[in-house]
């Protein structure tokens, strides 16, 4: 971390672009109405907009979708962009609906749809589904309730010697979630048992609100750097997964010294996350085309940044794909740290 230069963030990645063949549109989009997006797809929805799309709308969005597509690829215009999103929000796939939905609201000017539709992707039982939907509502509605049982308190008391060691830092929304958590999360035991026989397992490990924010953020990087702190672990090595590795970047910036931080799907907001280059030892970028959270997060993609070493996986759009285990096994993650 002692060289290089930091560059200018890269939202999407022209080789993802050119590889997906997506049309260019120019900035600035225009607002425009349901009724009038309707009408240029050649289809008439309900007037009364619902989370989930009743089954003759999702019959109707099946005949529209692909002509509608097409015109978008033929001529890419906001207003053919605009259509292809209101006919999306009936798609009978709730990922593809809450896509659509995260953003529906900058070109619509009645988004009552997409946030219902996205306050009800919250809800989803499928992990991806429920971040994207999570991260695009916390940008529009911060204030949701849905977005409220994302988050969950627990203290413990330490119970184990300090020593140096390493450590996952979860992501927004995941407090709770399973994969993260020793003894049995499923990426927990992988790492401890494939990757670091040092990784952190007391009842004390370090976790933090995951709340959708610069504040929570901030304060995570601040709490994780006191846990270093009293822990005597300066210098332990951090596995982080999304707004994880942003906490890890703030700990750096509090004085917390990090062997190496490994940043997996970790949104680019470039200079506002970055981390110490003086108190870390080696970063590992690993991430996937066209991460689907990081952009409802509306993030980069990728770190144009030299003391950044990227790795990119063959897998499109999962965000959690990077901490799946079948995916380090068989992909071989381990050697890219």
């Amino acid at each position: 971390m002692r060289s290089g230069v930091p560059g200018a963030v890269q939202p999407l990645p022209d080789e993802d672009v050119r590889a997906l063949g997506f049309p260019g549109l120019p900035a600035g989009t225009p607002r425009f109405r349901p009724e009038d997006l309707q009408q240029v797809s050649g289809t008439r929805f309900a007037a009364a907009p619902a989370a989930e799309p009743r089954p003759p709308e999702l019959r109707a969005a099946g005949r529209r979708l692909l002509p509608v597509a097409q015109a978008f690829y033929r001529s890419a215009s906001a207003e053919t962009a605009a259509a292809l999103l209101e006919v999306s929000l009936r798609h009978p796939h709730e990922l593809v609906r809450v896509s659509a939905a995260a953003s529906y609201f900058e070109v619509t000017t009645n988004p009552v749809r997409a946030i219902r539709a996205l306050a009800h992707g919250v809800r989803s039982g499928d992990p991806l589904t429920r971040d994207v939907a999570a991260h695009a509502l916390a940008h529009v509605d911060p204030g949701n309730p849905a977005l409220v049982k994302l988050l969950a308190s627990r203290t413990r008391r330490s119970t184990r010697k300090r020593s140096r060691t390493s450590l996952i830092v979860h992501g927004t929304w995941a407090r709770t979630s399973a994969w993260w958590q020793p003894p049995n999360g499923d990426f927990w035991r992988y790492v401890h048992d494939t990757v670091d026989a040092n990784l952190y397992g007391a009842q004390d490990r370090f976790e933090w609100s995951g709340g959708y924010s610069d504040a929570a953020r901030a304060l995570a990087g601040n709490d994780l750097s006191a846990w270093v702190q009293q822990h005597n672990l300066q210098g332990l090595d951090l596995f982080t997964h999304s707004h994880g590795g942003s906490v890890a970047m703030l700990a750096t910036h509090a004085g917390t010294r990090v062997g190496r931080m490994v940043l997996l799907s970790c949104p680019v907001h470039w200079p506002q996350y970055t981390p110490a280059s003086t108190l870390v030892g080696s970063v590992v970028s690993v991430r996937v085309h066209l991460d689907l959270v990081i952009l409802a997060d509306r993030g980069g993609q990728r770190f144009n940044d030299t003391r950044i070493r990227e790795n990119v996986l063959p897998i499109w759009f999962d965000h959690f794909a990077a901490h799946d285990p079948d995916v380090w096994r068989q992909y071989d993650v381990p050697a890219m740290l």
